[in-house]
């Protein structure tokens, strides 16, 4: 199942359709009582205003992709919070509904790389893991999405590199072409870093544009959404098909991580302990903490710091390297 609509409005439906047939997608109509059938597995769910507290009497489980549609906006507020919704006004947010529709079918995957918390090496797990996908000869495009982060490009050793950053896409919105050309390339990955100084960072719609530009020009996109919460980064993980999470293997860092999860709540999630000096929690502790199994375990690696302070790519082979088989783990999980 591609898109459902659920809505009684025969403008709502000529809108959303007009919108989704100039994009090759395809609109399924139903009303709330036909919506349960389809609840999980329809790519994205559109609820008409006018539908919004008949959906939300039903209690159906939280799902990502869903979104409010139409011209009243108290009545959008009202419900987006009951329904888990994001909210899509018309018709000014046009631009953004064809994003929406235009992203997440087909076209390459989208993962999130998203720290339990502070520190503990959020970043440098999703740089190694665009460099160990290109080195397999995957074309992998990695997006910044952390405003805090002072730049991922300087990461990667790339801030030299000829190329856009964010604030060239600042007033992204709709369908834009291929963006691969433009941006840096760092050791075969295509990357999208954000400005050093007043530049506040993408927002919602130019984020959405420009991820459903990259899915389709490339078969992974990694993502570093960093944890400010702020509305671009809550797109990135709402966007993302799977996101990893990784936890500091501490009581401290373990704690931070549930409340990351709870706050921030991200779809698809995949467990990574990074193990820290003098730190023991087993993975029954994190398992249960979480409601989530551990997917892999990363060592602690001094080596990786160093690096990431030099802008080096960390070593990703050699049976000391635990960086590698991790990310490994993680691509072959695809």
């Amino acid at each position: 199942m591609d898109v459902m609509l659920v809505t009684a409005s025969p403008a709502l439906c000529d809108e959303i359709g007009a919108a989704a047939a100039a994009l090759g997608r395809r609109v399924a109509v139903c009303l709330p009582e036909a919506m349960d059938a389809h609840w999980e597995s329809a790519r994205a769910v559109f609820v008409g205003v006018d539908c919004a507290a008949e959906l939300a009497a039903q209690a159906l489980p939280r799902r990502d992709r869903l979104y409010l549609v139409g011209d009243d906006a108290g009545a959008a507020a009202l419900w987006s919070v009951p329904l888990g919704a994001e909210v899509i006004g018309l018709p000014e947010g046009r631009e953004w509904l064809s994003s929406v529709l235009a992203g997440p079918a087909g076209g390459g995957q989208v993962m999130a790389v998203l720290g339990g918390s502070g520190g503990v090496g959020a970043s440098t797990l999703a740089a190694a893991l665009a460099w160990r996908a290109a080195a397999g000869r995957r074309a992998v495009a990695l997006v910044d999405v952390d405003r805090l982060g002072g730049g991922i490009d300087l990461l990667l050793g790339a801030e030299r590199e000829a190329g856009w950053r964010w604030p060239r896409f600042a007033a992204a919105e709709g369908v834009l072409g291929e963006l691969g050309e433009f941006l840096p390339s760092a050791d075969g990955v295509a990357v999208l870093s954000m400005a050093r100084g007043p530049d506040p960072g993408p927002g919602r719609e130019a984020l959405a544009a420009v991820l459903a530009s990259l899915r389709r020009g490339f078969e992974l996109v990694v993502l570093d959404p960093g944890r400010s919460g702020d509305p671009a980064a809550r797109e990135a993980l709402r966007a993302a098909d799977r996101t990893v999470l990784l936890a500091g293997g501490s009581v401290r860092g373990l704690a931070a991580a549930v409340e990351t999860v709870r706050v921030l709540a991200p779809a698809a999630i995949e467990v990574v302990v990074r193990r820290l000096p003098g730190t023991v929690v087993p993975d029954e502790l994190v398992e249960d903490s979480l409601g989530l199994p551990v997917t892999a375990r990363l060592r602690n690696e001094p080596a990786l710091a160093v690096a990431a302070q030099r802008g080096d790519r960390p070593s990703l082979s050699g049976r000391r390297h635990g960086l590698g088989r991790v990310c490994d783990a993680l691509l072959g999980a695809r």
